[in-house]
């Protein structure tokens, strides 16, 4: 788990490092790198249940109606009840699409696919399980400068989903350089 906190916060600087270098640059091919917009979402929880989780975000604003971009995750889950240990690794990739049909409100699409590792321990049993698991998010909300506040849902229901089968609420950020 450190090298992979470790590994996404050197990719995550290192981008954040070099993208100060340099002037406004628009190639011929229409490009225009100040359109890329950085951010993502954290989340720490501490107790009988434990929650970790680091998404990175990089995205292109197509106007100033859209966005669309990649993302990578990792989250940890853990609960302990008596002598029930549970615990959860997920490793993601997600695509997502960002319609603002005015400058406050945002309506979202992400498909993800994730790679979770699950371990439960019980009167001393140990159980592992190792999968993949598809997630669709949809949702919308406010954004309010770089902060984005929204409700989503994960339309897919997979067993193993690591948004469950209600409604949750997320609040993340986003950069332009």
């Amino acid at each position: 788990m450190k090298k992979v906190i470790l590994i996404l916060s050197l990719i995550l600087s290192t981008g954040l490092a070099y993208s100060q270098y340099g002037g406004s640059y628009k190639s011929s091919s229409g490009f225009d790198p100040s359109k890329l917009t950085f951010g993502g979402n954290m989340n720490l929880q501490f107790g009988n249940y434990t929650a970790v989780g680091i998404s990175p975000q990089v995205g292109y604003n197509f106007s100033k109606y859209f966005t669309a971009g990649v993302g990578l995750g990792y989250n940890y889950f853990r609960e302990k009840n008596y002598d029930v240990k549970w615990s959860r690794h997920y490793v993601s990739f997600d695509v997502f699409g960002r319609f603002y049909p005015v400058d406050f409100l945002v309506i979202s699409v992400q498909p993800e696919a994730s790679r979770v590792w699950e371990t439960i321990e019980n009167s001393g049993n140990k159980y592992k399980t190792n999968k993949f698991v598809p997630s669709v998010l949809i949702g919308g909300g406010l954004r309010y400068m770089n902060m984005i506040a929204m409700i989503q849902y994960d339309v897919v229901q997979e067993e193993y989903s690591p948004y469950g089968n209600n409604l949750f609420y997320s609040i993340g950020y986003s950069f332009n350089f």
